[in-house]
């Protein structure tokens, strides 16, 4: 009965039940348990959307609403079983904005997709760090994910979205929720609602399109290597760079992370990477558009080496004696990455993250606790790769950690994940009795969904 009823709603090549698929959608690339689900139904549009939740709430069945055609951390995983509703089909991207520096996005819109759509109109993403290409760009933007530029006007990159909630009913945020608007800003008529639907695609309801911002692409741009030996060391530089507004995109990798990135030929090239370049690398790229580019780049520049000259740090075109390492940076910031050579899988088959929001000066502490737990483990220390992202110029920041695992490798993945949730529970301790706030708004990746309808 459910699945005839599907059928009259999205067509029956859209409402699948073959065993293979339902494998397909029962695991990803995490440590999570695989659960089937009962069907997996691809609607094409809003209406459709709000048809299935409306029969699924009738009948008390749970939906897992899947936006990306990649997933890496359990949230797409039918814990209860149910109906996964693939919104891959809702790809549209629906208007871009160059004036207002804004694009309206459908959630089966990837990451790619985006990207080169916004290069006829000059403008780029707001990408999280080098996402995978088939990653949803409405998920992300939902789900926070730190934007590589750090101005604190990208702090919230989401303006607008619609949302089919758990009724069927439709929503809308911000000036959406009037009529005749422009659909533009976040902060609408009534209770500002847009926060509220953040964290995850479909924990209160289904995001149908999202409005998010865009900058303009760089006319002329020019990267900076800065080499630190410990993670605390970058913290001064940081904030002196932040609170002067200097350069777009502003990140720190460990070598690493970085050894992934840059690796050409991998079996060739990784160990050697690693084992040359510095322990952590700021990475930092100083760039002009659109009125007077060059005039922005060179009082930025003369700022960058101002800062550096006061706290002793040396910013350099290149880092491990690495040719052309500038150009290799800006090409991988401006196009995504390949389907089939994804930078995190790269050295195994996945990645576990570990990832939170705190501030730049306890990031040594968190650091420590971390390679403490790994040693204990018999873990490699030189396998975890290191992400810091100063969020808001510097007020706070995203630090994750980053846990490489064979997924075919039944003994690796019960190391990892024992590793994984000691380590969790220890940084969440240590953050409580700090008694200093740690935002866990982006999540501790623990898997699974976290609600009524998912991911």
């Amino acid at each position: 009965m459910l699945r005839e009823e599907l059928i009259k709603i999205v067509g029956k090549g859209n409402v699948i039940e073959d065993e293979a698929t339902l494998k397909a959608y029962s695991s990803d690339f995490s440590l999570q348990a695989a659960k089937k689900p009962m069907l997996v139904v691809k609607p094409k549009d809003r209406d459709e959307v709000q048809k299935v939740v409306k029969l699924a709430n009738e009948q008390a069945i749970p939906l897992v609403p899947a936006s990306s055609r990649v997933h890496f951390h359990g949230e797409t995983i039918p814990e209860q079983g149910g109906i996964v509703v693939d919104l891959s089909r809702l790809d549209k991207i629906l208007e871009i904005d160059p004036r207002n520096r804004k694009v309206k996005i459908e959630p089966g819109v990837t990451w790619g997709k985006l990207q080169e759509a916004l290069n006829e109109h000059q403008q780029i993403a707001l990408r999280p760090l080098f996402p995978h290409p088939c990653k949803s760009a409405l998920t992300s933007s939902l789900e926070r994910e730190p934007m590589l530029i750090p101005k604190y006007e990208y702090a919230e990159p989401v303006l607008t979205m619609e949302v089919v909630l758990p009724t069927g009913d439709l929503f809308k945020t911000g000036t959406a929720s009037a009529a005749k608007t422009e659909e533009a800003y976040p902060e609408g008529p009534g209770i500002d609602f847009f926060r509220f639907f953040q964290g995850a695609q479909g924990t209160l309801g289904i995001v149908t399109w999202l409005n998010v911002k865009t900058e303009y692409l760089p006319k002329y741009q020019k990267p900076f290597f800065v080499p630190f030996h410990k993670i605390d060391e970058v913290v001064e530089p940081i904030y002196h760079l932040q609170r002067r507004h200097i350069g777009n995109e502003c990140f720190v990798l460990n070598r690493m992370h970085l050894a992934l990135l840059l690796a050409e030929d991998f079996d060739k090239d990784f160990e050697k990477l690693r084992d040359t370049l510095p322990p952590f690398t700021l990475i930092i790229v100083i760039a002009g558009a659109p009125r007077r580019p060059l005039e922005r780049i060179a009082y930025e520049e003369e700022a960058l080496r101002e800062i550096a000259a006061n706290l002793l740090f040396q910013p350099a075109k290149t880092v491990g004696g690495i040719a052309g390492l500038g150009d290799t940076m800006i090409r991988l910031l401006r196009t995504p990455q390949p389907e089939d050579n994804y930078w995190k899988a790269r050295y195994k088959s996945s990645t576990q993250d570990i990832f939170f929001i705190t501030t730049l000066n306890r990031a040594r502490e968190f650091h420590d606790i971390v390679y403490r737990k790994a040693y204990e483990h018999g873990y490699s220390t030189q396998d975890i790769g290191i992400y810091l992202q100063p969020l808001e110029r510097g007020r706070a920041c995203y630090l994750e950690f980053s846990f490489p695992c064979d997924l075919k490798s039944p003994k690796e993945k019960e190391k990892v994940g024992q590793l994984y949730r000691e380590v969790s529970e220890e940084l969440i301790t240590s953050a409580d009795s700090s008694h200093v706030p740690m935002e866990s708004g982006l999540t501790w990746y623990t898997g699974g969904p976290r609600s009524i309808v998912g991911h």
